[in-house]
């Protein structure tokens, strides 16, 4: 799997996928050919997507070349097949449809029938609670390298590297299940909101790249350097909203504008953690695994995710280290908090989505300015 991911970061590099300030995106027509090749990826994809949805394992298999080469793509797609049924059944979820649509800034003909594509996937997610019939919605975007095969008249995916947005540490891909009678991730009362954290999340929204529902015409902001292809683009973008949420750059979080090049603090999720924990900018009011960070107690009657804000930081621990940082932008009908991240890009996605039984995570509440009130209007003379 490491290996695979450093083939990825690699291209990404190679292919400098790295905005340049100021830069107007430019796309170049597809030729009739690379159009094919797009179209039926595209087919590919949503066929794989819905067959992990529906756990038709035929429909799925059906997707790869048949034989060696292609297994290890095949049995990561059955890995995410098992992780997202896992999780909705922990979560008292279905996620009830997933829609898909492609970029493919990179088409390689090896020869008429060995294709390399490097596509962007924006995946549209609908789910809703058990007990009620609520819709709610998440996207996800995710950058591959795909290595297409045609035998028998027919296209296959033969190889697929990227960072699996469903199953971010690969080493026990189970979710982590509630304490029986726990308020889980969720609460049947409507969560009040918190104006202060609101223009971070705006901006959050705004930026988070190629998740559907995303603005920006799913483009990250072009004014900051993109870390995709050199250790993940996730605590730049966090940092970038919360500069948009009112937080001043300081001496050791900061970005340098002339450079393209963000602190440690600014571009690394452990820097970024450390700064905000000596500067008082944000506390911790939360850490822990997943039982308790929503097992019920007395200081958080209904669990401490019920008690994250928008504009809030969730930094997700593995192995003792700080691996990601997402920020919370808006809540599901039952109060549980959504985030957009970068490096997956995701848009309104529950917070704990891909992550496992083994994850840590801390809660931070994020002491922006508050804003000022309206100036009263100025009294008329007579």
């Amino acid at each position: 799997m490491m290996q695979r991911q450093l083939q990825l970061l690699l291209l990404l590099a190679s292919l400098s996928l790295v905005p340049q300030p100021h830069a107007a995106a430019a796309f170049t027509p597809l030729t009739p050919e690379e159009q094919v090749v797009k179209d039926t990826l595209t087919a590919l994809v949503r066929q794989e997507d819905e067959a992990i949805l529906s756990g038709d394992d035929r429909r799925l298999a059906a997707v790869f070349l048949p034989g060696a080469p292609s297994r290890d793509a095949r049995e990561e797609a059955k890995e995410r097949q098992s992780f997202l049924r896992a999780w909705v059944d922990a979560r008292g979820l279905q996620v009830t449809s997933v829609a898909v649509s492609l970029r493919t800034p990179h088409i390689t003909f090896r020869t008429p029938d060995r294709v390399q594509v490097f596509a962007v996937v924006s995946e549209a997610y609908t789910y809703r609670h058990n007990d009620d019939n609520v819709v709610h919605r998440f996207g996800l975007g995710v950058r591959h390298d795909y290595f297409l095969v045609r035998e028998g008249g027919r296209w296959y995916i033969r190889a697929d590297y990227f960072t699996d947005p469903l199953d971010q540490d690969t080493r026990i891909p189970q979710p982590a299940t509630p304490d029986v009678g726990a308020a889980a991730i969720g609460s049947t009362e409507a969560k009040a909101l918190d104006a202060s954290g609101q223009g971070a999340a705006a901006y959050a929204d705004r930026y988070c790249g190629a998740a559907p529902g995303c603005g920006n015409h799913g483009l990250y902001n072009s004014h900051y350097n993109n870390y995709n292809g050199d250790g993940g683009d996730c605590t730049n973008f966090i940092s970038q909203a919360l500069r948009a949420g009112g937080l001043r750059e300081s001496g050791s979080w900061s970005y340098d504008r002339r450079r393209g090049e963000g602190s440690r603090a600014w571009s690394n999720a452990e820097g970024l953690r450390d700064y905000l924990d000596g500067s008082g900018r944000a506390e911790i009011f939360a850490r822990g695994p997943f039982v308790d960070v929503t097992r019920p107690s007395q200081r958080f009657p209904q669990g401490a995710a019920h008690a994250l804000e928008v504009g809030d930081l969730i930094t997700y621990i593995e192995r003792g280290k700080a691996v990601h940082t997402g920020m919370v932008v808006a809540f599901d009908d039952r109060g549980v908090a959504l985030v957009d991240t970068h490096t997956s890009d995701r848009f309104h996605v529950p917070w704990d989505l891909g992550w496992d039984r083994t994850t840590r995570y801390l809660f931070w509440h994020v002491h922006y300015p508050q804003p000022k009130p309206p100036a009263a209007p100025a009294a008329r003379s007579s």
